[in-house]
């Protein structure tokens, strides 16, 4: 398969961050439809889709390890291909397609559509390394309403090393991207929203790179590291919720992880913004923007029931601004589990600092606090 090259990408300047948000073409196929729920879902217009699924399939296969398969520009129905069945320690998924050979797959100006009854995703790349997607649109027919955290995974990569997911577009799944056991992966430049749970996750996996990514109005933790992974970096990405009533999410989530970063990101509109907790160890979050969360930065034992409740340790807070925090009875920082933090350079809200008596007072000349103004 080939195609031309040439990008329809829109740009959307962000506040303070800016970066490539999503197609243009996927304002055309995209409108908006409240359901009596309350979930805002997104549907598609599937008449000019033709299901290419098979042909697809033919060519990933036919394509040599190491060479690049180019797509051609148009809008693809994709199927469910009940022998794609990934297995993992965090649920099942079937897939429309299966990569399991070093190759480049090109996407500019395809749009890929499911159907989300069938419960099933896009891409499974399993067991291999040197696997890179470019580009493309991953639409799902609806919101996810019903299934696993599993059951609609838009790009599963699975023991999967030293790959890229870069500039790809993604909504209506029930996980965006997924990396499960895999190592020393990079997720560029992604944009993966309205999904039923994460819109990226890395579930025990390590040296991932994931950077200027937009992940929004999601569930779940919207981008969570997670289940035991260790020196992941999550660098300049926007994490945010702005639907009404969606006041119990969770932003940025590293959970039972050790020695990753949190750097540069900017994350509004969640009960807990970067949500440290179950077990992580020396992790650190710096110089971010969190604003607008009931906890803007929270190091915490964990949600109870089913999860882990244990306590972190040695946590990094260096210099992010944690200001304005959802109303007065919310936390910009709050240290409440574990010991070993450091929390310095910190700009906040008066008296939103909070941390054990005896350590407060020892960090409290060491952060910037805006005063509050007269009402």
């Amino acid at each position: 398969m080939k195609a031309k090259t040439f990008g329809f990408v829109l740009l959307v300047l962000l506040g303070i961050v800016g970066f490539g948000y999503f197609f243009l073409m996927v304002d055309k196929l995209t409108q908006q439809d409240d359901t009596e729920s309350g979930l805002e879902s997104q549907t598609v217009n599937q008449d000019e889709a033709v299901d290419k699924t098979e042909d697809l399939q033919a060519a990933i296969d036919e394509t040599p390890a190491g060479g690049t398969l180019e797509i051609p520009p148009g809008v693809y129905k994709l199927s469910k291909n009940p022998e794609l069945k990934a297995v993992t320690e965090y649920g099942d998924s079937y897939f429309a397609l299966k990569v399991s050979k070093p190759i480049t797959i090109l996407m500019e100006e395809v749009i890929f559509q499911t159907d989300t009854d069938d419960e099933y995703g896009v891409f499974w790349v399993n067991e291999t390394e040197d696997v890179h997607l470019k580009g493309g649109v991953l639409m799902g027919e609806r919101l996810p309403e019903d299934g696993s955290l599993t059951s609609h995974i838009a790009i599963l990569f699975l023991y999967t090393d030293n790959s890229s997911i870069e500039g790809t577009y993604m909504k209506n799944y029930s996980q965006g991207v997924h990396l499960n056991h895999s190592d020393y992966n990079v997720i560029l430049k992604v944009t993966s929203e309205f999904n039923y749970g994460s819109g990226i996750i890395s579930f025990d996996s390590k040296h991932n790179i994931i950077d200027s990514c937009v992940v929004r109005n999601s569930g779940d933790g919207h981008l969570s590291l997670y289940g035991g992974g260790e020196d992941n970096h999550v660098v300049n990405c926007l994490v945010t919720e702005d639907r009404p009533g969606y006041t119990d999410q969770q932003g940025i989530t590293v959970e039972s992880e050790t020695g990753s970063l949190i750097e540069n990101n900017t994350v509004s509109g969640f009960y807990y913004g970067i949500d440290v907790k179950n077990a992580s160890e020396s992790n650190i979050i710096k110089s971010n923007i969190v604003f607008d969360n009931e906890y803007n930065i929270a190091v915490r034992g964990g949600d109870g029931g089913k999860n882990l409740q244990l306590p972190s340790y040695d946590t990094q807070i260096l210099n992010n601004m944690a200001i304005d925090p959802r109303d007065k009875s919310s936390y910009g920082i709050y240290v409440g589990a574990g010991e070993g933090h450091v929390v310095i350079g910190n700009t906040l809200n008066n008296g939103n600092l909070i941390m054990p008596e005896h350590e407060l007072e020892i960090y409290e000349s060491q952060n910037y606090f805006v005063p509050e103004e007269d009402e």
